[in-house]
């Protein structure tokens, strides 16, 4: 049922997608199968796992057992995957908040600018391999990595001890701090870098590209991802204040 590198019309296609325990998956399931089906490609997603690290995903899409992953778009994983090249959220995961613990949440208040938050010299946690590492880098930011299961960070955030805050996209944090109530958002600030989330697809399922871009730039175009990014997300936009935070502006290496 393949035609060349494009699947005929009206065709089915069958992908095997990543979960996590967060449901923070279902965005991205649910933006494949509108896009497609609206192609008239009818999608079935098998999920095998229940919770899938960001870093057991990556070896599961290199050993080709996952079809595709979703992942911040970076140089060295555009030369190392298959990428789709068009963006997932509208660049929402480089709008970033902070998770702190709760007795934290005035220390940032009068932060007005990049100097001003690198003065007080806290420490950020991310996971290894994140693209974060790069911009705290760039903007000469002190952090941390933790390897393994990055989510070890939650526990990991303390007022003196060695990692201070965790760095969230706003289409994330109000999930996490929901569930990790022991933490707080941070009221005043608001990182932004010039980044989103794209799908790299597995060399088995390279083929599809094409067909997932067309897909994928009709819903940018027809309004689809919007939609679905209001569904998912515009309780978040709305409890976090947006904008009334100070935006700090970050250089995108």
């Amino acid at each position: 049922w393949l035609v060349g590198p494009f699947v005929t019309a009206a065709e089915s296609i069958e992908l095997v997608l990543p979960a996590s325990k967060d449901s923070s998956h279902e965005y991205f399931h649910e933006l494949l199968i509108s896009a497609l089906s609206a192609q008239g490609v009818e999608v079935t997603i098998i999920t095998p796992y229940s919770h899938v690290p960001q870093k057991r995903a990556v070896r599961l899409l290199e050993s080709q057992a996952l079809s595709l992953f979703w992942m911040i778009e970076t140089p060295s994983r555009n030369q190392q995957y298959t990428k789709v090249n068009i963006g997932l959220t509208q660049g929402l995961i480089g709008q970033r908040i902070l998770l702190v613990p709760p007795e934290d949440q005035q220390r940032y208040a009068k932060v007005r600018n990049l100097a001003d938050f690198r003065q007080l010299n806290v420490v950020g946690g991310f996971g290894a391999n994140w693209f974060d590492i790069d911009v705290w880098q760039a903007n000469q930011l002190p952090y941390t990595v933790k390897d393994g299961e990055w989510r070890a960070l939650y526990g990991m955030l303390s007022s003196k001890g060695g990692v201070n805050y965790f760095s969230r996209g706003v289409n994330e944090i109000l999930i996490e701090q929901q569930q990790h109530n022991d933490l707080a958002i941070e009221p005043h600030l608001l990182f932004e870098y010039q980044r989103d989330f794209v799908f790299y697809l597995s060399k088995q399922q390279a083929h599809l590209k094409p067909m997932m871009e067309a897909a994928l730039k009709q819903a940018q175009q027809s309004g689809l991802m919007d939609r679905l990014i209001k569904q998912y997300w515009t309780q978040h936009f709305d409890a976090l204040m947006l904008d009334q935070r100070t935006k700090i502006k970050l250089i995108t290496p």
